[in-house]
């Protein structure tokens, strides 16, 4: 049971490590139940985004510790100009912490480029606890590579 700690915190470094090479990563902000948090992202292909994310909660006070994988293309390849423009969706894991409660995450949203380097975001998250209700939020915030 002490290896497991040592074993999450190996799996996020990972991780980490391919987000800053790719030198992206958000600061992230939810309602209705107030959370912030700090997410990595890492380009899989062309339009697939993994991202890691930590998010503070403060009714509880608890943590969401979550993983997913995006599928998040550029309308710029389609049409000049929608350039800038990201729709994303998509799924994965979750832990909310202290009580180890696992869930299943679905996200839907829309990323604005300002410039080359950093991206506006607002989107949904249904969260599904394998122990307790759904329930959902609405995350913004920025981006920045």
């Amino acid at each position: 049971m002490k290896r497991l700690p040592l074993l999450l915190a190996m799996v996020l470094l990972a991780f980490a490590s391919t987000g800053l090479a790719q030198r992206s990563f958000q600061l992230r902000i939810s309602v209705p139940s107030p959370t912030l948090g700090f997410g990595l992202e890492a380009s899989l292909q062309r339009d697939l985004v993994a991202l890691i994310y930590g998010d503070v909660i403060f009714q509880g006070p608890g943590f969401l510790i979550g993983g997913e994988v995006l599928f998040k293309p550029d309308l710029g390849q389609f049409d000049r100009d929608l350039r800038g423009l990201k729709p994303y969706f998509g799924g994965g894991l979750g832990l909310r912490l202290p009580n180890a409660n696992f869930a299943l995450t679905l996200d839907a949203g829309l990323e604005f480029a300002l410039d080359r380097d950093t991206g506006l975001f607002i989107g949904g998250q249904s969260v599904f606890p394998f122990n307790s209700s759904p329930y959902g939020r609405v995350l913004f915030g920025a981006t920045f590579r």
